[in-house]
């Protein structure tokens, strides 16, 4: 255990154990004995008792942006945690008080390199926003542009970078035992501290803005800000300022004259271009990060979580959802095996088993009914019970369509993202194939086709050529039944310790018999046969268990 950073693991001990204590005494079913919800221990008082899934989502929040992070990724990942677990992390925000101004000004000035005087006409004292990494401000600048300025607050970057070394650690000390082999935990903190390092660095997000600016340049129904580089550095990022109505206030929307029904399609309209035709989409359908125009244009803020999603897995994708359109449950069940899904050994035909069942309950339901986030849900849902392991791409894409046909449905109760993905299907290989195979896709897979020709006739030759010599040798790792193998292990020493102590013991008896023959035959044999016969019977036992 390195004492590194011990001031920090000390605190999140603190907290832990004042939140565990409460987990820990709902495990042995003496929770309701401890009035927690009194304020006793620091926790809010209230008048019904805690659960053990608010302890945690409770330590989370108060251990701060890292802790905040990491519950809000855990809280789409049903595979990890059961249902109330994430039911319960789906509510961590991360609204915080925000960071003096005087604060954020001097963090623009070190990053810009120049007074704010000097650059903005005016510098909105009041933030717009505060989250635990960052605060956003309005701003004018000397040119004359309103703009947006989103500030990382100070020290922040180093308090993630403490906290990340600290999971490193964590995790190498749980893949030493089964339960951190199991789950992979080395594999999931990798990946949350990439998402994490990502969203600290604003010139990535100035660079997804742009990409997404690009994409949408034909577009007349989608607005995308601009990035002023000039202002912009990996701890500040400067964007037009645009104007609007949240997408989810329907009555404001109403009384502009705004046809909630269109803006909905609208919205969808936006989601599924982004990963259909692009392969590049905003991971973050929040109502906030949407605004209608005063022309109708509908602009996307906030560029921080993003999805990529190649060629095949669209392709996979596209023949999940035209089995869902068509009733085809078995083209359903083979986009999922493509994309990517892993089952626990030895589940695998119950969970297919469940799974046509819930997916046959959907395809027996008029197309018009069918909501497509419901189908995401259940499906997910099975994942926890069945040990069913889901590519984190493809959990980032489900929970976007999912969270887009939400947010579609509170403008339009009858909206129903499976019918607006109905187009798509009937277009099929021109609307979602064909784009994939454009002039420079053809050149490049061409390429490596040909690449692939020159290199094979060399490397058959060589293979030959080992394969004659009695050069050509294969290694097999062998990988899972992890615990069968430990098992046999242990019997297997159970076994040779009894040969070891039998053999002990008939040793001693050669050695008594022939240095003292009456001992043995008065006192002691009746003894040694005994407990020979004892250890020959438990051995025998412990192999018939195994």
């Amino acid at each position: 255990m390195s004492f590194k950073r011990v001031g920090r693991k000390a605190y999140i001990v603190k907290v832990l154990a004042k939140h565990g204590f409460g987990l820990f005494l709902f495990r042995i079913g003496l929770g309701h004995l401890v009035p927690f919800h009194w304020g006793i221990l620091g926790h809010r008082r209230r008048k019904d008792a805690y659960k053990p899934e608010e302890h945690l989502r409770l330590a989370f929040e108060e251990l701060g942006a890292t802790f905040i992070k990491l519950g809000q990724i855990l809280s789409v990942r049903p595979d990890l945690l059961p249902d109330a677990y994430i039911k319960e992390l789906s509510k961590l925000q991360d609204k915080v008080p925000a960071v003096d101004t005087e604060s954020i000004k001097n963090v623009v000035e070190e990053e810009l390199k120049s007074p704010c005087e000097e650059i903005f006409d005016y510098f909105e004292d009041e933030p717009l926003a505060s989250a635990s990494i960052g605060q956003v401000h309005r701003a004018r600048l000397k040119s004359g542009e309103e703009v947006i300025l989103k500030v990382q607050k100070p020290g922040i970057e180093r308090q993630i970078e403490e906290d990340l070394a600290i999971f490193e650690e964590f995790a190498s000390n749980m893949m030493t035992t089964e339960f951190g082999r199991r789950w992979d935990i080395r594999s999931i903190l990798e990946e949350f501290s990439y998402t994490i390092r990502n969203e600290l660095d604003y010139i990535r997000e100035g660079r997804n803005c742009d990409t997404f600016r690009r994409n949408f340049s034909k577009d007349t129904e989608v607005y995308i800000p601009k990035v002023y580089w000039k202002y912009t550095t990996k701890r500040v990022l400067c964007l037009e300022r645009i104007d609007g109505i949240k997408i989810n206030e329907k009555e404001t929307l109403r009384a502009k004259g705004f046809n909630l029904r269109e803006i909905a399609h609208k919205g969808a309209d936006i989601y599924l271009k982004m990963i259909f035709r692009d392969g590049f989409f905003h991971a973050d359908p929040h109502p906030g990060n949407f605004l209608v125009m005063q022309d109708g244009r509908i602009g996307v803020l906030d560029y921080g979580m993003v999805g990529a999603i190649d060629n095949i897995s669209r392709i996979n994708l596209f023949q999940l959802v035209y089995g869902i359109v068509k009733d085809d449950l078995e083209l359903m069940m083979d986009a999922l095996y493509d994309l990517g899904i892993l089952i626990r050994p030895g589940q695998e035909r119950f969970l297919k088993k469940e799974l046509e069942i819930l997916l046959s309950y959907y395809l027996m339901q008029p197309l018009k009914e069918r909501k497509l986030s419901s189908i995401i849900h259940d499906t997910l849902r099975l994942s926890y019970k069945y040990g069913m392991r889901i590519p984190s791409d493809l959990f980032l894409i489900l929970k976007t369509l999912a969270l887009a046909e939400g947010v579609c449905s509170q403008l339009d109760p009858d909206f129903r993202l499976i019918e607006k993905l109905s187009p798509y299907v009937k277009k099929g290989f021109r609307q979602v194939i064909t784009p994939m195979l454009s002039k420079d896709e053809v050149v490049r897979n061409s390429l490596i086709v040909t690449k692939m020709l020159l290199q094979g006739v060399s490397k058959t030759k060589s293979f030959l050529r080992q394969l004659e010599r009695g050069e050509f040798s294969l290694s097999i790792e062998y990988k899972g039944e992890e615990r069968f193998i430990k098992d046999l292990r242990r019997d297997i020493n159970r076994l040779s310790m009894s040969i070891i102590t039998l053999g002990f013991m008939l040793s001693s008896s050669l050695i008594i018999l022939a240095l003292f023959p009456h001992v043995l035959k008065d006192y002691v044999v009746y003894f040694l046969v005994f407990l020979t016969t004892l250890l020959v019977i438990f051995g025998f036992l412990k192999l018939r268990q195994t």
